[in-house]
């Protein structure tokens, strides 16, 4: 009994010194004026001041992007386009194939009809207007599943184009069609192939079809490309494991005088090794796209910078003077905080006006490291409202919010050499873009615009 009025005697001891304790820190903070940033921080009289600048200096230049893994992406591209300002691009497929049934028996004396390459579109970038020729070939050499394909990798193919060059224009906002007895609910490309194939894959030992992986010692895959176009072109998105509309068919019938038409398929699964590898032929560019990306005249990139994705064009944005300009402006006892920054990426007017070419939704920014590797940056980890990086359709802009990176910057300037900007998702879209440097010839240049107070320790 005793205890327990004990133990209530000092619960009723703290909640009496906790409510006290409340009680007086309120009381405190009613007292406090709002009306000026940081008051009531520093002794009296000595309130923060902010400060804006927009003119740090920036260097830019744009680059190549010299490896990109492509491999399994959701996303695979496919076509040709030529861009008025960055040159020629090819986007090319090498996939294997995958079994939809194990133990395929074809007929005693099959006969195969036809032989169909269906590809599900997902969307476009470009011209569809441009017609496409597309070839496929039969792969002479086997895919790895452990090996690291990049925009680069080439595999053999045994020369034999089994597509006959066949031309499409893509269409992806037709949403139903009909080809044969298959109903499409979806944009598709139908691209006949060779009866040869099929022949030659009616006539595989019973064995190649016991496994996935005995088929793909057998049979190594595909190589899907176009043809390279003169002009316009646009780049298809397809969707490589949708498996209900992306598939290898065959048409056949068992005996020649089989009145039945019989169908199999193969398709590709996420277990199955299929890459993108991307061509580009930056020499058919314009003039000053060739002197700054190809010649490395990089003072260029002061005036107008380059963005392109499937593994082609990213830029550096470094800030040389910025730690010994943060530097200057403090004395002993005192030092700057950066309360906002915003580096600010306007559309040249260097930009064809195209409803085709049109911007990117979303732009990557990442930390260059003193031994080259790369990191998000720290304002990275608010979440994208704060952060930024999407394309402003009014402003014709990007924003990024870097504070956290450049206050970093001031407390080491070793922690970064520059930044690596790219669209989001360069290995698996199709997009591109110009920015206006930071001496563009126009009102609306890059810039970083910065808020920053002076602090007394």
């Amino acid at each position: 009994m005793i205890s327990k009025l004990k133990t209530h005697y000092l619960l009723s001891k703290v909640f009496k010194a906790l409510f006290i304790g409340a009680l007086a820190i309120f009381s405190i903070s009613c007292s406090k004026t709002t009306e000026q940033i940081g008051n009531g921080l520093l002794p009296s009289g000595d309130n923060i001041g902010v400060f804006y600048t927009d003119s740090v200096v920036m260097t830019c230049h744009s680059e190549t992007i010299d490896s990109m893994t492509t491999k399994g992406m959701t996303t695979v591209l496919l076509g040709s386009m030529m861009d008025p300002v960055m040159g020629l691009t090819n986007a090319n497929i090498y996939t294997q194939l995958h079994l939809s049934s194990t133990h395929q028996y074809f007929g005693s004396n099959p006969v195969i009809d036809s032989v169909v390459l269906q590809l599900c579109v997902n969307g476009y970038y470009g011209d569809t207007t441009t017609l496409q020729t597309v070839h496929v070939y039969e792969l002479a050499d086997s895919l790895s599943s452990t090996a690291q394909y990049h925009q680069f990798s080439e595999v053999p193919d045994k020369g034999i184009d089994l597509a006959n060059g066949f031309q499409f224009h893509p269409h992806p906002r037709t949403t139903i069609s009909v080809a044969g007895h298959d109903t499409i609910n979806q944009p598709t490309i139908r691209i006949p192939l060779m009866t040869s194939l099929g022949e030659d894959l009616a006539a595989a030992d019973s064995m190649v079809y016991n496994t996935p992986d005995s088929f793909k010692r057998f049979f190594f895959g595909l190589k899907i490309c176009c043809e390279s176009v003169i002009e316009n072109g646009a780049i298809c998105y397809i969707n490589p494991t949708s498996n209900t509309v992306t598939q290898l068919k065959i048409y056949y019938r068992e005996t020649p005088d089989a009145e039945t038409q019989m169908r199999y398929d193969f398709y590709i699964t996420s277990e199955d090794t299929y890459f993108n590898q991307y061509q580009h032929d930056y020499s058919l560019g314009s003039t000053d796209f060739i002197q700054q990306v190809i010649q490395e005249e990089q003072t260029l990139g002061q005036q107008q910078l380059y963005l392109q994705s499937m593994g082609g064009i990213r830029s550096v944005i470094t800030f040389p003077d910025f730690a010994e300009w943060a530097n200057g402006l403090v004395e002993d006892g005192t030092h700057l905080i950066i309360n906002e920054a915003k580096l600010i990426l306007p559309a040249s007017e260097a930009l064809i006006d195209s409803s085709t070419l049109t911007p990117p939704t979303n732009l990557a920014l990442l930390n260059i490291k003193t031994d080259g590797g790369t990191t998000v940056l720290p304002d990275y980890l608010e979440g994208s409202n704060y952060y930024g990086g999407s394309y402003s359709r009014t402003k014709k802009n990007v924003t990024f919010r870097i504070s956290e990176y450049l206050q970093k910057v001031i407390q080491n300037p070793d922690y970064s050499q520059g930044l690596y900007l790219s669209i989001t998702g360069a290995s698996f879209n199709a997009q591109r873009w110009i920015i206006a440097g930071p001496d563009a010839d126009q009102e609306n240049k890059m810039k970083c615009e910065i808020k920053y107070s002076i602090l007394r320790e």
